[in-house]
């Protein structure tokens, strides 16, 4: 299996903030404990048994130093096109040509971009001829002797590969905080205030865009998976064939209240669907919440989170101040561009997932969870939702597959502890029902 993971420079891909492990390094670690453990039990039932990483960037360094070149992380982007271009076959054609892209038993990560955003303008940072030869070397190696199909009757010249399975190849793309990124590009001499953020938010989109494109073209699956999803949900990506559920639940309504308990309930239940599930968090990109710093003081910022998530906070984003600094100074432009931002990529995860569940613990509204209801619905997924009051909006019934609410002859909640304690009795239900569903084992 071929994994081609693109997302842009300081989205923590291979590098954390400090210069620590990246996401995709941290995924090839834990990977080697899982398999292991889960082989020494006698339990592990994928074909897959290996995962590594392959580094393009890195490669195309290795080489251009190998060949003579005077070229360092800081200057590569300011060659010409063609000298890119040439480095960059170099380093693609070692690749296509190792035994190791090629077994059966391994999934190889090949780290790249789509696209760079340099100095105002785009540079290429994949080569469709050597992406062609992995897609057909792939389709060869998966149905030997088997013959494209004509696309039309009409046109019998024409033909059109056929699509390359999941465990051929697929593409991901890491995502990240517009902030968290800022921060990140800020620590290295090459992207320290290269980038403003207007510009970041349109190149993590432009990345998106792009490397699905690529994957539509090919007609492999594409997935957007955020550098704060545990790397658990990649691996299940890479590993199994989990049906894939996006998790919606109303988190500025429930910040503003003060109810982070809630929200804690909800990232736990999201923990347990892992078991079983892939999972895709909204929470897990935290560009709302970064830009909120702007609006909350600390006497606010105390009532919205939990001491467990003001230290995830800082962990993010360093000093209270330093966040605040940068959200103040957003434009409205920008603080508008960073909220569709936010929109498009979970709806995009939304569409990327199989069944949209919903833990709604509250009577309030949200634009949020209701505009992605109707989006899931309305493009063909189930949706389920765990609503706590027995009074439903005919909105909320009509875009949803069923509604885990209280029975006709059960009293409502009341207090926080009893919306609580309902929530979690319904999630165990909707857990069942869902593994009931597809056809999994409790």
């Amino acid at each position: 299996m071929i994994v081609i993971a693109t997302g842009i420079s300081g989205c923590g891909k291979v590098r954390e903030l400090g210069g620590g492990p990246g996401h995709l390094v941290r995924l090839v670690d834990d990977a080697e404990r899982w398999i292991e453990s889960a082989q020494l039990e006698g339990q592990w039932t994928s074909p897959i048994k290996h995962l590594r990483l392959v580094d393009v960037g890195k490669l195309m360094l290795e080489r251009a130093r190998d060949l003579g070149l005077d070229v360092s992380t800081e200057t590569i982007l300011d060659m010409s096109h063609e000298a890119l271009q040439q480095l960059r076959a170099v380093a693609l054609t070692e690749v296509v040509n190792d035994a190791e892209l090629w077994r059966e038993d391994t999934a190889t990560i090949l780290v790249t971009h789509a696209c760079f955003w340099w100095k105002g303008h785009l540079i290429p940072g994949l080569d469709t001829h050597y992406l062609k030869l992995l897609f057909d070397e792939t389709r060869r190696r998966l149905t030997p002797g088997e013959q494209p199909v004509a696309v039309q009757e009409t046109l019998p010249e024409l033909k059109l590969a056929p699509p390359v399975r999941p465990e051929g190849v697929f593409y991901v793309t890491i995502v990240d905080g517009v902030y968290q990124i800022h921060r990140r590009l800020h620590e290295t001499q090459q992207w320290r205030d290269q980038v403003p953020t207007n510009e970041l938010i349109l190149w993590q989109e432009q990345e998106v865009f792009l490397t699905k494109m690529l994957a539509d073209y090919e007609r492999v699956p594409h997935y957007v998976v955020a550098h704060d999803e545990p790397t658990k949900t990649l691996f299940d990506l890479i590993c199994f064939k989990r049906p894939r559920i996006y998790l919606g639940y109303p988190i500025t309504h429930l910040r503003r209240e003060g109810l982070w308990h809630l929200i804690e309930e909800a990232r736990a239940f999201a923990h347990r669907l892992r078991e079983h599930f892939v999972v895709f968090d909204p929470l897990s990109v935290k560009d709302e919440e970064a830009a909120a710093f702007a609006r909350i003081g600390t006497a606010e910022f105390d009532t919205q989170f939990s001491p467990e998530q003001r230290a995830e906070i800082e962990a993010w984003a360093g000093a209270l101040e330093e966040a605040r600094e940068w959200a103040q100074s957003l434009d409205e432009r920008t603080r508008l561009n960073l909220g569709r931002a936010t929109v498009v990529r979970d709806l995009r995860l939304i569409d990327q997932s199989d069944m949209n569940v919903v833990f709604y613990p509250t009577s309030q509204m949200s634009f949020g969870v209701l505009s992605e209801m109707i989006h899931a619905h309305t493009t063909g997924k189930k949706v389920y939702v765990i609503y706590p009051f027995s009074t439903l909006s005919p909105f909320l019934e009509y875009n949803a597959t069923r509604v885990f609410a209280p029975r006709p002859d059960e009293p409502n909640p009341r207090t926080p502890e009893e919306i609580a304690a309902f929530m979690a009795r319904a999630s165990d239900e909707v857990i069942e029902e869902l593994l009931r569903e597809n056809g999994l084992n409790s």
